[in-house]
């Protein structure tokens, strides 16, 4: 059950305003993170425990609104992102 805490945690950070200068992501790179994510959060829901299914449902509406989010981009690029989205599957085994 420790995945299902750490993804928690990842997603339910307190929100603060960082000062310093933040690097740019593309957004296909995040695209694919989340899609990373969500596709872990959703074999964790498979087999949680009751009471963190809620905490897991909340997180996959968060990482799905961010997935939206970042596809709706202007400077997304869908093929680049399919094509990383599956090497990054076949390295991580998903």
């Amino acid at each position: 059950m420790s995945k299902v805490k750490t993804l928690v945690a990842k997603y339910n950070r307190p929100k603060t305003k960082f000062k310093g200068g933040v690097p740019k992501f593309s957004p296909t790179i995040k695209w694919v993170e989340y899609s990373i994510d969500l596709i872990e959060a959703k074999r964790l829901l498979q087999v949680a425990d009751f009471t963190s299914k809620f905490d897991l449902l909340k997180v996959i509406n968060q990482i799905e609104s961010k997935v939206k989010y970042h596809q709706n981009h202007a400077d997304f690029n869908l093929t680049k992102a399919l094509n990383d989205l599956r090497s990054a599957r076949k390295l991580l085994r998903l």
